[in-house]
């Protein structure tokens, strides 16, 4: 990582609680036991154990990820300067066209998802791609934050080339796939790095939205990574369909899968439901939260079809777009999802609460309550 540089304030985390909620039992991923020199080697238990996982309930940890706790610290110090350091002038001039082009780079005001006519209490900072290339930089980064952009960007390519390429090992591996099978598919480092701040909102609101401030929804990429922080606010929707919190790992990844590789798959590994409310804890309930994410992506102009290649993924006999026939690209069916997310319009109501939309190809996306 290049050095850094350090006047911006440190971000004091909150509290980590010390009471006993209903957490959800987890498996651990130890990225040190993924090896060789292009990151080929798993143990066969590990492969196993994260395989059954990863099909069953979509979220585990990952621990040693190679990050020491001050570098993981100063994401956070520069998380917390992207929305306090930079005007809310700037915020706006540099906003991200959502609605526009389905894309999250650029500043995400509060208000612009709705939960039964609740505006968020959201704020986040998108830097996809196009944010780290030659000469794009001034049009993404604000000037408050522009000198911070090379130290960013080896962040996030940390994120890309050694901590998403061994975890896409053991997901090739529990595909029965070459190691570097999925590898290949997303070596063009199109993820989205995300600067995320939760207010809290006006207790009125979470009594209309049930405590809830993020709908419960699966993620539109591969894979998600979401460095641990102390508020107690995460659940995750268990295969016993009851919520459950997600707890706080110091110097740990939170992981969880997404629809695109649920697609190739063949719908074997899950992508997992999960949502954020307010915190259970009221020791907590007065701290704004701080989000520090990777959402991986494999290369844009991947098909998302079932990779039968794999008998695993063979096994499943399940196909989705109309079996292949209208089967849209990651980016295409990302640009879907995000122009669509929050947006409260008509959708499907189902006997259980929850909303049903279609999307590309005629697949259904289900917004969880």
């Amino acid at each position: 990582m290049p050095g850094v540089l350090s006047d911006i304030p440190r971000w004091e985390a909150p509290p980590t609680s010390t009471k006993d909620f209903d957490y959800a039992g987890l498996q651990t991923l130890d990225l040190s036991t993924v090896t060789g020199d292009e990151y080929e080697q798993v143990p066969a238990d590990v492969v196993k154990t994260i395989g059954e996982a990863l099909s069953q309930d979509g979220f585990i940890y990952v621990t040693n990820h190679g990050l020491r706790p001050d570098e993981v610290q100063r994401q956070f110090d520069l998380a917390q300067y992207a929305f306090d350091g930079v005007s809310e002038a700037d915020k706006a001039k540099y906003a991200a066209k959502i609605s526009e082009t389905g894309d999250y780079t650029g500043y995400k005001p509060r208000g612009h998802w709705k939960l039964r006519g609740v505006p968020d209490q959201i704020e986040h900072l998108g830097l996809g791609d196009r944010a780290f290339r030659p000469g794009e930089r001034e049009n993404v980064f604000p000037p408050a934050l522009l000198p911070f952009a090379d130290e960013i960007a080896a962040f996030r390519r940390y994120n890309h080339i050694h901590i998403f390429r061994k975890i896409l090992t053991v997901l090739s591996l529990v595909l029965k796939l070459p190691p570097t099978y999925l590898w290949n598919l997303a070596n063009e480092e199109s993820g989205l790095f995300r600067y995320a701040l939760y207010h809290p909102p006006p207790q009125e609101d979470d009594v209309k939205t049930d405590g809830v401030r993020l709908q419960g929804h699966s993620d539109f990429r591969s894979v998600t990574l979401l460095y641990s922080q102390p508020i107690v606010s995460l659940q995750v929707l268990m295969p016993d369909n009851v919520w459950r919190y997600v707890r706080h790992v110091p110097n740990a990844l939170v992981l969880n899968l997404g629809d695109a590789t649920h697609f190739l798959s063949g719908g074997y590994l899950k992508p997992t439901i999960h949502r954020v409310v307010s915190p259970p804890d009221p020791d907590q309930a007065k701290y704004r939260r701080l989000g520090v994410f990777y959402f991986a992506a494999y290369n844009p102009d991947v098909r998302l079809v079932p990779l039968t290649q794999s008998p695993v993924v063979a096994s499943t006999g399940k196909t989705f777009f109309n079996e292949g026939r209208d089967a849209p690209t990651a980016w295409q069916w990302e640009k879907s999802r995000v122009r669509a997310y929050g947006q409260d319009g008509e959708k499907k109501r189902l006997d259980n609460g929850h909303e049903e939309e279609a999307m590309i190809g005629g697949e259904k996306v289900v917004h969880y309550n």
